[in-house]
């Protein structure tokens, strides 16, 4: 596949979804809805990932302090 066969079928697809989204505004909600706890659950991860290497930083120092005593 070419760039511009991928172009023409991106858009395509954008066009499609646009279609849908405005002449279905019940798929127009869903479809915000879902964005919308996909955003949630993307930034409940990444603050959990920021603890859990925060957490292991902590311990992996206190490991690294024991194990050279």
């Amino acid at each position: 596949m070419n760039i511009y066969e991928f172009i023409n079928q991106l858009t395509q697809w954008f066009d499609f979804s646009m279609h849908m989204v405005i002449n279905h505004p019940v798929l127009s909600v869903t479809g915000a809805l879902v964005v919308f706890l996909f955003y949630q659950v993307v930034s409940t991860l990444q603050l959990t990932g920021a603890i859990i290497s925060a957490g292991l930083g902590v311990v992996l120092g206190f490991l690294l302090k024991v194990l050279s005593s």
